[in-house]
């Protein structure tokens, strides 16, 4: 028991560390998609990081949030009024997780956003040899973007729900 208890423990390690950041401000279709979500990024790796960004001033976002905290998401509530302020946050938040001192350093960020606002991010995250994945809202999705991350990086949240069975079904064989 003990061999296969350490063997399991291993084998979580292995796993690339996985950050999920979410701008629900570009996105409240999450509010649907949320499990999905998790779901999608547990596929890509182990999920050390979880956080999304919203402004308490807007009861729309305020409801996304009540479901994401019961994912076991980490809120941050971002009122500064002035332009793409929840932006920067996230910036901020999402390069502190690259500091030296800061373990385990994701391999994989899944960013939940359209928004062009996050090009110099994902340039730089791309240098550092990271797999950025960016999930959209149909309507608000940059085309930059799209390009900047390619299409298979590139999803929309309306698309998780096929996606994940999709993906589902290629790596896990019928049972006969």
């Amino acid at each position: 028991m003990l061999a296969h208890s350490q063997s399991k423990k291993q084998n979580s390690y292995r796993k690339s560390s996985v950050a999920v950041l979410c701008d629900i401000q570009n996105v409240l279709r999450i509010k649907d998609t949320a499990n999905f979500l998790l779901d999608f990024a547990k596929l890509q790796g182990r999920v050390d990081y979880k956080k999304f960004y919203y402004n308490s001033h807007y009861p729309s976002q305020v409801s996304i949030k009540d479901i994401l905290e019961t994912l076991d998401f980490e809120s941050v509530d971002v009122t500064d009024p002035s332009l793409n302020s929840a932006d920067h946050r996230l910036v901020a938040d999402c390069v502190k997780l690259f500091a030296p001192q800061h373990s385990p350093i994701p391999k994989i960020i899944i960013l939940v956003s359209g928004d062009w606002d996050y090009a110099g991010l994902i340039t730089i995250l791309q240098a550092m040899d990271k797999k950025v994945i960016v999930f959209a809202q149909k309507g608000s999705a940059s085309a930059k973007l799209m390009n900047l991350v390619g299409k298979n990086n590139f999803y929309f949240l309306d698309e998780l729900p096929e996606l994940i069975k999709n993906i589902t079904q290629i790596y896990v064989p019928a049972i006969k």
